[in-house]
């Protein structure tokens, strides 16, 4: 298992980061689609996509996000 972080720009959502646990880019883009379609009101449409990281998923394992003030 892996642990993605992924970006996500379109229409019918903010642009996203997104954390997701999968066995392969295939699975973390698949579930991060759902994520967005599950939080956006209405229909959405997803212009870019992208894997920014991939991490060994173990005790441990994270990300440090910067936030923007």
């Amino acid at each position: 298992m892996f642990l993605y972080r992924l970006e996500a720009k379109g229409k019918g959502f903010p642009d996203s980061q997104l954390f997701v646990l999968a066995e392969d880019e295939e699975g973390a883009f698949a579930s991060a689609e759902a994520l967005l379609e599950r939080s956006a009101l209405g229909l959405i449409t997803i212009d870019e996509f992208a894997i920014i990281e991939k991490k060994r998923a173990e005790k441990g394992s994270g990300y440090v996000v910067e936030t923007t003030n």
